[in-house]
């Protein structure tokens, strides 16, 4: 069946001009139900904005609903595993993160300022003493000596935000997490226009005081390059309002990677295309920022582009599984409950 055209509605399509550097190309690509990917050049070099945009037949509360599951909806291509944290946070949450022995060989040869591992000067002490390399399990000590480092840290950053994040010193300069997502908050108008109140939830989390946000906190493993990449992020939900009913923000907040991420942000804007009743349509607009190694120099120059250009691959990949799988969950809950809906059923 041939889907129609739908027109961005206004609002939406100002931010995305104005704020995102969308082209006409694209948005006529997304109003005709196509997958958009691109990268916004941004400075210095080691940063990287990418926007992606869809089109899926649900509500935005029903991708709402199938996000919280995180742990589902991150089963996508290149994530072996996704686990939510219990409330407050324990040990055995992150009993399934596990380095492998070439991660835990680099590890072992770290030294401050030289470190094949995202880590800071106290973590790196704290690995030192704690693991007793040469016993036989190196992976497995390194992997307890991580989790029970990365808990402490997590808890740290519940008790007093970005000021509890670590300053790596994987390299010669030292890099601050939390400056780094002050910096990448920055450029984020479309939040401070959508979801004024999550942007400060973000800024002063834990005393950020107004309603209460909805949050989690989950970690990841996944392959996102050369080396497996472990990383722990803070979700944040705040819902809104748009022309044509409620719509939501998702805020995901990294606060620590094994390799490669110094910092990043995501955010997700769920925006009802059309009234809800009349048949449930939403777009996804992600918008993904990140402080990444390797960016800066001559090699820098080369790597780049290659990066650039395969991420936006996988993002409209990642995009085109997001909306298969909200979808076929949104008509599983149309017809299985028709007289509870108010919407109609997506188009076949």
């Amino acid at each position: 069946m041939a889907i129609s055209a739908q027109t961005v509605p206004a609002r939406l399509r100002r931010t995305l001009v104005t704020n995102l550097k969308t082209s006409d190309e694209s948005l006529r690509a997304l109003e005709h139900g196509g997958v958009v990917a691109y990268a916004i050049d941004l400075e210095p070099p080691s940063r990287i904005k990418l926007v992606g945009m869809i089109r899926i037949w649900a509500t935005p509360e029903s991708f709402v609903k199938n996000y919280r599951n995180i742990e589902s909806f991150e089963s996508v291509p290149g994530v072996s595993v996704s686990r939510k944290f219990h409330v407050p946070p324990k040990e055995s949450d992150l009993a399934e993160m596990a380095l492998s022995t070439a991660e835990a060989e680099g590890l072992k040869a770290c030294e401050p300022g030289n470190c094949d591992f995202k880590i800071d000067d106290d973590g790196l002490r704290q690995i030192r003493e704690t693991v007793k390399w040469a016993s036989g399990d190196d992976a497995a000590q390194a992997s307890a000596a991580v989790r029970r480092l990365w808990l402490e840290k997590l808890r740290r950053y519940q008790a007093i935000g970005d000021a509890g994040l670590p300053v790596y010193h994987d390299s010669t300069d030292y890099f601050s997490v939390g400056k780094g997502l002050k910096d990448l908050m920055l450029d984020s108008d479309p939040l401070r226009e959508y979801a004024p109140q999550l942007d400060q939830y973000l800024r002063k989390y834990p005393r950020s005081g107004g309603r209460p946000i909805e949050n989690f906190f989950y970690w990841q493993s996944g392959d996102f390059g050369l080396k497996p990449v472990h990383r722990i992020s803070h979700v944040a939900i705040q819902k809104t309002s748009s022309t044509h009913g409620d719509a939501y923000v998702i805020a995901s907040k990294m606060l620590f990677a094994s390799h490669y991420f110094r910092s990043g942000l995501e955010f997700r804007y769920l925006i009802p295309g059309q009234n809800q009743r009349a048949g449930g349509m939403l777009y996804l607009v992600l918008v993904q920022s990140s402080e990444v190694d390797g960016m800066e120099g001559w090699k820098g120059r080369l790597l780049r582009p290659i990066v650039v250009t395969k991420s936006i691959t996988a993002m409209e990949k990642y995009l085109g599984t997001v909306k298969e799988k909200v979808e076929r969950e949104f008509k599983a809950t149309i017809r299985t409950h028709p007289r509870n809906s108010s919407v109609k059923s997506p188009p076949e």
